[in-house]
């Protein structure tokens, strides 16, 4: 741990950079309830979820050093409570700006983040990238819709090298996914698709009979359930991990509603039941996500960590209004998924 010498708010401090956030005596200050963080001067105000503020002064000649080693702490701690990819290490981290707020822009395998000092982060999930638009030093990543396009700036002397690190990932992104649908079938090597993206029986072509046995396998009564009830509205994907585990997946709208149904043996738990006609947004809120559950389904008061996306990232929030069942896998899962597709 990291240890600084300052003031905080009126009393002299030894101040320790955590993993999970400051430290000064019996005083954590987590990074998760930090919201904002403001420079006034030499001054650093931090602001928290509750309202509250704690100002750090007087770190003289260790400012630069403190401000580097606490921004680094706050974004990689924050990052795990927004649902962002933390597998692996990022392939990089760039310095841009976005207005007149220095934010840093990270590269994943899976995604794009553009993370500022007081505001929710830009997430771009690199199979949402439909175009990437380049202007002087300004880079617009086009998303998929209904996504706003994510924009990059003052990347300076290493916007060249920003776009070439982003051209190899979604290369290799592409190459990931091809292979995962051929892990899951020989009929589906060939076969590829947007990673995380469920295409229809259209979409997937001479593919869609290879498709719909090998994502089905894991879970073929379930999976030949929820095809009855949405008919045509029905769609099929995998998501590839960056260690080369993938999860299959299923979209089944019906009525207003769309089932989302993991089919491999960890996702056996329930079927997520949401209220919308808009598929394909929520297929992208899921990306965005990283199909992780926890900070849509949890109620408000085991949120723990998980409160920061709810409060700072508008398609958690969308996705908890949407929420309308959690269909658990027993005895009786047929009838209540029926039941909450059709009601």
């Amino acid at each position: 741990m990291s240890v600084f010498p300052c003031r905080l708010d009126d009393a002299e401090a030894s101040v320790g950079i955590e993993p999970t956030g400051l430290v000064a005596g019996n005083r954590h200050l987590a990074y998760v309830d930090m919201d904002g963080v403001r420079f006034d001067g030499p001054r650093i105000v931090m602001d928290f979820a509750d309202g509250s503020t704690a100002t750090l002064g007087q770190l003289g000649k260790t400012h630069d050093e403190f401000v580097l080693a606490f921004g680094e702490a706050r974004r990689r701690a924050r990052r795990a409570a927004l649902l962002q990819w933390t597998g692996d290490r990022p392939i990089d981290e760039y310095d841009g700006r976005r207005g007149e707020e220095p934010v840093t822009v990270v590269l994943f395998a899976d995604g794009v983040t553009v993370e500022g000092w007081s505001s929710a982060p830009d997430i771009a999930p690199l199979a949402l990238v439909d175009d990437v638009v380049r202007d002087g030093y300004t880079i617009t990543l086009v998303l998929k819709r209904p996504l706003a396009p994510v924009v990059i700036r003052q990347l300076g002397r290493r916007t060249d090298e920003f776009l070439a690190d982003l051209a190899e990932a979604r290369t290799d992104l592409g190459r990931r996914t091809a292979e995962a649908y051929g892990q899951l079938s020989d009929l589906l090597k060939g076969f590829s698709a947007p990673d995380g993206w469920a295409v229809d029986k259209e979409e997937a072509g001479q593919w869609w009979g290879a498709l719909r046995a090998a994502v089905a396998s894991g879970r073929s009564e379930e999976v030949d359930v929820l095809e009855g009830l949405a008919k045509d509205d029905f769609r099929l994907g995998i998501k590839a991990e960056a260690k080369g585990a993938s999860m299959p997946f299923v979209l089944a709208a019906r009525d207003g509603k769309v089932a989302v149904e993991g089919t491999s043996e960890d996702e056996a738990r329930a079927t997520f039941i949401y209220r919308t006609d808009a598929v394909d947004r929520l297929n992208a809120v899921l990306l965005i996500t990283s199909f992780r559950r926890e900070a849509i389904s949890m109620p408000v008061e085991q949120l723990g960590r998980w409160a920061l996306a709810v409060r700072t990232l508008e398609v958690v929030q969308w996705a908890r209004q949407a929420l309308v069942a959690r269909v658990v896998h027993d005895d009786a899962w047929a009838a209540n998924v029926t039941a909450a597709l059709s009601s």
